[in-house]
């Protein structure tokens, strides 16, 4: 089946995600730049970068290497076309999730940001952690369940509509539990809430060091 993603083109998403309504795009955009911030990684990870919202808090005096996965290929150029010049290495991977090749423990920090959502996270996550250097870091940021929004908030932009099949909520508890298993402690925890009434969740993992 193909991917619904791949239809989505990038005005739509990038206006979705900027509506009033959802609002959603400056708060990850801050959030990566907090996982910057904290972590200071030499390497970096963004599983899902769309455009390269949050990219631009990369200080390429601290991270010299960041891979960006996502599957739509149209959102990768337009990445390309705001980071002409980035001052770090910049590996651009045009895949689906389930088939993208992870490097062996090469990333300082992997970022996921409203991602496990839309894929089978449980089979993701053993190969996200392997990719993690000893001592790495996994941000995650998951959307929690609202009483007063659908999953994928309506909006003009009618063509996000098309993703709600693939959504499923992940429930942050089974994340941590699953997470330890593959040799990842959860470092932080919190809930970011937002003004439209949703509210994300926020973890760090530490890899365990070998």
């Amino acid at each position: 089946m193909r991917n619904p993603w791949l239809d989505i083109p990038e005005v739509d998403y990038v206006g979705h995600m900027s509506s009033p309504t959802v609002n959603q795009r400056p708060v990850l955009s801050r959030l990566l730049g907090d996982a910057l911030g904290s972590v200071r990684p030499r390497t970096l990870l963004v599983l899902g970068c769309s455009t390269g919202n949050g990219l631009e808090h990369v200080n390429p005096e601290v991270t010299s290497r960041v891979t960006v996965v996502d599957v739509n290929p149209a959102y990768l150029l337009r990445l390309g076309e705001r980071f002409p010049n980035p001052g770090f290495e910049l590996d651009v991977q045009c895949a689906d999730l389930a088939d993208a090749v992870l490097k062996r423990e090469a990333f300082d920090l992997v970022h996921a940001a409203l991602v496990l959502e839309y894929v089978e996270w449980p089979l993701l996550l053993p190969r996200v952690a392997a990719a993690l250097k000893s001592g790495g870091v996994l941000s995650v940021v998951l959307q929690l369940p609202s009483l007063s929004s659908p999953a994928v908030t309506p909006t003009t932009f009618v063509s996000l509509q098309s993703v709600e099949s693939l959504f499923r909520f992940v429930e942050p508890g089974a994340l941590v539990e699953a997470a330890r298993g593959e040799g990842l402690t959860l470092d932080t925890r919190r809930t970011e809430l937002l003004a439209t009434g949703k509210a994300f969740e926020v973890l760090r993992f530490v890899k365990h060091a070998v």
